[in-house]
């Protein structure tokens, strides 16, 4: 009778701990998918900026990571001289980023689904340059 009494008190205890390490494990993973988005939405954004150094065209791209695993995590990116965007025409380029993981697969960033934006600002400097 002590063993089976036992056996079900460590039953109890082993429950809590099963959820706890269960949702630690589903926390972790979460944490891990947006450090993702951090690091690759940083790479595309100084991908964008050297694009943008490099001719000072705008332009839009978008996608997805191929890296393995990843394929559920999309970008879209801008190159924006638009007074709108915040940008000065022939001067002062808006680069923007945004990363998101498509979880519904429909290729469209929903307002439920978790993102990440990165944007800055890159002057034409070929304005500077003397003419010798």
């Amino acid at each position: 009778m002590e063993v089976v009494m036992a056996t079900f008190l460590m039953g109890l205890a082993i429950i809590p701990a099963m959820r706890f390490m269960s949702s630690a494990i589903r926390t972790g993973q979460e944490l891990e998918r947006w450090n993702q988005m951090n690091v690759l939405a940083v790479a595309k954004l100084e991908e964008q900026l050297s694009i943008a150094a490099d001719n000072f065209l705008t332009g839009s791209d978008s996608g997805t990571f191929s890296e393995p695993g990843l394929g559920g995590i999309r970008f879209a990116a801008t190159r924006s001289m638009a007074e709108a965007d915040g940008g000065i025409p022939d001067q002062l380029m808006v680069v923007q980023v945004t990363v998101w993981n498509d979880e519904d697969g429909d290729t469209a960033l929903d307002a439920s689904e978790r993102q990440i934006t990165y944007a800055t600002k890159l002057a034409n400097l070929s304005l500077y340059q003397n003419d010798t």
